[in-house]
């Protein structure tokens, strides 16, 4: 059981208690204080003053995040990059293609992405396991959604430990309301920027560059005494614990890399980049009631959000990249429900083109973006977007069966539908995702397979 008093005690005395602060690097604590009492132990009794003096060095390290990291370029032409999309509230099942195969006939849902047929492949026909709640896991399926304790790092988190280091944001995770959390950490959820402005200052915000190499220089003092610390315990534990204080050298070997990182960074001239217009898209010959959510603030919101992330991949400010959408603008949830009358359906329907235009509008953001390797920028993204729920005339408005994943970019050979079995869940596809991008795991969270992209 974790100390969260002991815990909030430690961090107050630093004075670093934040709301990101704690969600973003609980794990840490955690792990420190998973320690069984080393009077149950063999070995010498270790001072306790000993670990609360390592883990008042360790909660300094994690914040290097927010100074930013030298990225190693764009020259290789292999998938460096991951972006995330969960489309909230559920995408209407009954419109999905049912051909498959390379010569599959597409569906008005999907027409906004015709011209980029050849970059994505379709998969439908995914299970979900949860209820209503599991829209806001859809990257971070580990069992029934009733259980969330169980948990532990999601889709985006594990892409991050990866390729997340090289770049000076590790993993912008993005949301516009009405979550409980879409990328998880060690089992808890990481705190999402929520507003256009903060993330656009997160991405391309000034700083004090003398301030952060003198906090970065007294955080490196820090990490040495930590690891002093470290080695001094070796002697005192038992050979359990010894495994424990190696996982902890390994972080700090870790955090050792982002500080080098981060020294490099602090020589590097800044990037002056004006906020993104909001281009309105074209709404000749749409229906009334699409032509509504193309206008409607929330709904361009998120294509703000959109159109910044693919700003942070474009300047490789980050590599990583988890969002999730507001699912109740102009009673979206409200249609989802009246799904089973003709009016409701048509509703649901051009609900999803309105998500697919921002998609491919996107999408060809990346695809337009040249690359020192002579490819494109998608070429080197993997994108994962999906829906957690589906909405069909069976079903209702909160169904678990035909979830779909839109696999794009990344050097896959796209331009099919893969209809699966119904009982496979999207982590099948989740991990030959994470495997293209060189993570070395057989198996994400409830996966029974690697299906073939």
């Amino acid at each position: 059981m974790i100390n969260y008093k002991r815990i909030n005690f430690l961090a107050n005395k630093v004075g670093l208690l934040t709301k990101n602060f704690f969600l973003e690097n609980s794990f840490i604590f955690a792990k420190l204080y998973r320690m069984k009492s080393i009077q149950k132990r063999k070995g010498a009794p270790m001072n306790r003053r000993d670990v609360l003096k390592s883990a008042g060095c360790l909660v300094m390290l994690p914040a290097l995040e927010s100074f930013g990291q030298e990225a190693k370029g764009d020259d290789d032409v292999k998938a460096n990059r991951l972006f995330c999309m969960n489309i909230g509230n559920g995408m209407c099942s009954d419109n999905f293609p049912t051909s498959t195969g390379k010569d599959y006939q597409s569906s008005s849902t999907f027409k906004p992405l015709e011209k980029l047929k050849n970059d994505f492949t379709l998969c439908t026909n995914l299970r979900n396991y949860g209820d209503h709640e599991s829209t806001m896991y859809a990257f971070a399926e580990y069992s029934d959604h009733r259980n969330p304790q169980l948990i532990k790092d999601s889709v985006d988190e594990i892409a991050a430990s990866h390729i997340g280091n090289d770049t000076r944001i590790r993993n912008l995770v993005v949301e516009q309301r009405h979550s409980y959390g879409i990328s998880y950490k060690g089992g808890l959820p990481v705190s999402p920027i929520t507003n256009g402005q903060i993330l656009f200052e997160t991405i391309f915000g000034k700083v004090d560059k003398k301030k952060r190499a003198e906090l970065l220089a007294l955080k490196k003092s820090m990490l040495d005494a930590s690891r002093e610390d470290a080695k001094r315990m070796m002697s005192k534990v038992s050979g359990a614990d010894r495994v424990k204080l190696d996982e902890y050298f390994s972080s700090l070997r870790e955090s050792e890399k982002s500080i080098q990182r981060s020294e490099r960074w602090l020589s590097q001239e800044h990037v002056d980049v004006p906020f993104p217009e909001n281009v309105p898209f074209k709404t000749d010959g749409l229906t009334e009631y699409l032509q509504k959510i193309l206008k409607c603030a929330y709904f361009n919101e998120r294509s703000t959000y959109l159109d910044l992330l693919f700003l942070a991949f474009k300047f490789d400010i980050t590599r990583v990249a988890n969002v999730y959408g507001e699912w109740n603008w102009l009673g979206h949830h409200t249609d989802s429900h009246a799904v089973k009358s003709e009016a409701g359906f048509i509703k649901n329907i051009e609900a999803d083109q309105a998500y697919m235009m921002q998609t491919a509008r996107f999408l060809e953001k990346l695809k337009s973006t040249k690359t020192k390797a002579g490819g494109t920028l998608l070429d080197q993204t993997v994108c994962l977007i999906t829906s957690s729920l589906s909405v069909s005339k069976e079903e209702g408005p909160h169904g678990s069966k035909n979830n779909p994943v839109i696999v794009a970019g990344g050097g896959f050979e796209h331009g099919k539908h893969i209809k699966f079995n119904g009982t496979d869940n999207r982590n099948n596809v989740y991990l030959p995702a994470l495997q293209h991008l060189g993570c070395e795991i057989e198996s994400f969270a409830t996966s029974s397979g690697s299906a073939k992209l």
